[in-house]
């Protein structure tokens, strides 16, 4: 009877087993199960989108898309690799969006582009072993510099399109093109202002770069295979959240780069094991090393904000820096000049003495016209051997003599700085705006400045508006 009784009991349990073991089962079943999301990135672009050192998904473009997988009910897988090999992963379907992609010409071709995310600032940088060398000249082709681009990215594209003549490396992602540079085998390379940022001031390497050009300022959107209409709509419309306060605080933990990068986790295992005293002290020291930190990394970003707006041959303000100039001061204030001169004959400055020559010549001009001008003159070199000034004056009149002034000592000054037998002379255009700037382009002054050009150079030219 007892032997009945416990094989009785074994039964009973092993069939509860089974019956609690399937009800579970079709418990699970029975959940509605989220849909799945395959987002493609690359695994080298930080701070936007990385695998850390254990492999694991970081960066803004992954908190972006976490944060719409927790807002909408979605399971975020991501599939970062290789620049090109992300974006052909969404082109084969083996991932349904691009994490953030530039919108070009050539990608239109195969890809629709949805919810835009945020700007990002893109330039050229020099290493300290090409100082003194124009970055017009590298980039025009004219040297035998070699600029490094990632393979597949938006500014390989940009930059065949724009500057054919120049030679580039390609590599196949951003962490092998900045190690390259940062080991001393590239000078120059293409690279957004944040990423450059992260690499080259979170590291003790000493081979400096610069910003020496900015090529363009443009928005990143979600990338989907053209044609995948469904799946862009269905994405795009789920993003309604993404207003300008949650992108600043998603954005937060990235501006001065994670601390995570800068001290390694595997410190804290150890510390914990020194006891409380210790592990207190070393507490407030990386508190106080983390506020060193981020005071170098925001200066260090204003120096090259800086940068990137000033020309790295005459050290004005450049071309990016005077048009946001006109738009800021659009319709205010009153009695605004706008000046638009170039030197007269140029070419033959570089043909006859050299590029070097060239590039002194352009030098001097700058630095006369600085001196001439008001000290709360807006001056910048907006092309080759062009220049722009923005000035308020209390009457056309005087507007005029400026420029003309201008255009005397200029002439004047060469004859006793180079060796030449006919001064450097300019041809000036000045657009004057009683009424404040009436937009934001120097078309008007550019007129005056070919009228002065026709009436046989150096020469200024007044159009009142």
């Amino acid at each position: 009877m007892l032997i009945r009784h416990i094989i009785v009991v074994l039964v009973a349990s092993v069939l509860l087993s089974i019956s609690l073991k399937l009800n579970a089962e079709q418990s699970q079943q029975s959940k509605p199960q989220s849909p799945v999301l395959k987002v493609a990135n690359s695994h080298a672009w930080r701070p936007f989108s990385y695998l850390d050192d254990n492999q694991q998904p970081k960066g803004i473009l992954i908190d972006f898309w976490k944060e719409f997988g927790k807002r909408n009910g979605y399971q975020i897988e991501f599939v970062l690799t290789d620049w090109q090999d992300s974006i052909d992963a969404v082109r084969s379907g083996q991932a349904d969006v691009h994490a953030g992609l530039l919108q070009s010409p050539e990608r239109l071709a195969f890809m629709d582009f949805g919810t835009p995310l945020f700007s990002i600032d893109t330039q050229v940088f020099f290493s300290q072993a090409l100082t003194g060398v124009s970055a017009d000249y590298v980039l025009a082709g004219d040297t035998d510099h070699t600029v490094g681009v990632v393979q597949g990215g938006y500014e390989e594209e940009f930059m065949r399109t724009e500057f054919p003549n120049v030679t580039l490396q390609l590599f196949r992602n951003n962490q092998a093109m900045l190690d390259a540079a940062l080991s001393g085998e590239l000078q120059a390379f293409v690279a957004d202002l944040q990423v450059a940022n992260y690499h080259l001031y979170t590291t003790t390497n000493q081979n400096l770069f610069i910003p020496v050009r900015h090529l363009y300022t443009e928005t990143l959107y979600a990338g989907f295979a053209k044609g995948n209409t469904a799946l862009l709509n269905q994405v795009s419309n789920k993003f309604n959240w993404l207003d300008d306060d949650t992108k600043r605080q998603l954005l937060n933990r990235w501006v001065y780069y994670d601390v995570e990068t800068v001290y390694p986790a595997y410190l804290f295992p150890t510390l914990i094991t020194l006891g409380v005293l210790i592990v207190v002290s070393y507490i407030l020291l990386l508190k106080r090393n983390v506020r060193q930190k981020t005071r170098a990394l925001q200066s260090a970003n204003g120096q090259l904000q800086e940068q990137a707006i000033t020309d790295s041959l005459t050290q004005l303000h450049n071309r990016r820096f005077f048009y946001q100039c006109l738009k800021d001061k659009q319709g205010e204030p009153k009695n605004m000049a706008l000046m638009v001169f170039d030197i007269d004959d140029f070419k033959a400055f570089n043909d006859g003495f050299g590029h070097a020559h060239g590039d002194e010549v352009i030098c001097f001009v700058a630095e006369t016209a600085k001196s001439l001008l008001p000290n709360d003159a807006v001056l910048a070199r907006i092309g080759g051997e062009e220049f722009g000034v923005l000035h308020p004056f209390s009457s056309a009149e005087r507007a005029l003599s400026q420029a003309r002034l201008l255009c005397d000592e200029i002439a004047r000054q060469s004859l006793a700085r180079f060796n030449h037998p006919m001064p450097v002379t300019i041809s000036l255009g000045v657009a004057y705006y009683p009424d404040g700037l009436s937009d934001s382009e120097i078309v008007a002054a550019d007129k005056a400045m070919y009228q002065a050009k026709k009436q046989g150079k150096h020469c200024a030219v007044l159009n009142v508006i």
